[in-house]
């Protein structure tokens, strides 16, 4: 029997949003699909590139929206950016929702987080439940404080436990306090062992250098698009990182009006799993389910695929 394969409808786009460009790609195999916006995480990095390299298919259910916030890649422009808030990036999340809704004639959308995207898309669709049908999270975003301390305490831990006294050192000569966000040395060792150690983007490990090749092989970008990302990386941080340090995303969005699912890796030390259960334990909701994924960190749609597809279409779909 001949299967016959979907053909992938892709579009880029910029829209206008105070005289400022945001840069989009849309994929489809069908155009009369739900659509979903995929706000992406950081803040400031854009994860079109990662997706499409893992082989992720969704778009065969959804007509997908990958938006580039305000400062982040397509959509970094230091001349007409302006400054970069939570309430303006809301703001522009809820722009482009009423964008695409427009666009594709729906009275309601999907809108999908990962990471830093579930405390700006919790917010979201908090506030202004009548666009949206439900709202799914990855990478459940708790507290930031609480989180971090989660992801230090595991890295001592995995030193120990591993033997490794050097690295066991290296982490204990930096001190977890509430201004870790300002400390280069938390970063350092973020960078040095949380992906070695599997409790960053992939239990496998995603390298920033594998990201950053990612990116630049990405054809759909311009180069100076790329070079933008790792640019709008950092602008974001730097305009963000208070923000996100003092932030419960349960005081946020205590309350959504349309069902709410929350994919979350056991092994997520990049936004912990401990935190993501209390958010979701927090919350009301006419609807709201947790899903562990077992042999995940960070990002479970990407690790494991069929699980989280089988997710989409036999509960969020038909919710």
């Amino acid at each position: 029997m001949n299967v016959v394969e979907k053909q992938l409808h892709f579009s880029k786009e910029y829209v206008d949003i105070d005289g400022h460009k945001n840069g989009l790609f849309i994929e489809s195999t069908n155009v009369e699909n739900p659509v979903l916006l995929f706000v992406h995480g950081g803040p400031g990095f854009p994860e079109y590139s990662i997706i499409k390299k893992s082989g992720l298919a969704w778009a065969d259910d959804f007509t997908v929206c990958y938006w580039e916030q305000r400062g982040s890649g397509m959509s970094y422009d230091s001349k007409t950016q302006g400054e970069l808030t939570l309430e303006r990036l809301i703001s522009d999340t809820l722009f482009i929702t009423n964008y695409l809704k427009k666009k594709y004639n729906k009275k309601k959308i999907y809108l999908c987080g990962h990471s830093w995207g579930t405390l700006l898309g919790s917010i979201v669709v908090s506030r202004s439940p009548q666009d949206f049908h439900a709202f799914i999270s990855i990478g459940q975003f708790g507290r930031h404080f609480e989180s971090n301390k989660d992801t230090y305490d595991f890295l001592l831990e995995t030193a120990i436990n591993q033997g490794d006294k050097k690295a066991e050192k290296d982490i204990r000569s930096v001190t977890f306090d509430q201004d870790f966000y300002k400390s280069q040395g938390y970063r350092r060792i973020l960078g040095r062992y949380l992906n070695t150690y599997g409790g960053g983007m992939k239990r496998t490990g995603y390298s920033n250098w594998q990201a950053i090749k990612d990116i630049f092989t990405c054809n759909h970008y311009t180069w100076k698009e790329r070079f933008n990302v790792p640019k709008g990386s950092f602008f974001n941080y730097d305009s963000l990182a208070e923000t996100m340090a003092k932030a419960d995303a349960s005081l946020m969005a205590p309350r959504f009006d349309v069902p709410v699912f929350i994919m979350h890796g056991v092994f997520d030390y990049q936004t912990s799993y401990n935190e993501a259960k209390r958010f979701y334990e927090k919350i009301e909701a006419p609807l709201k389910k947790f899903y562990t994924f077992e042999n995940s960190a960070h990002s479970p749609f990407l690790e494991e695929q069929e699980k989280f597809i089988h997710i989409l279409r036999s509960e969020v779909l038909s919710s």
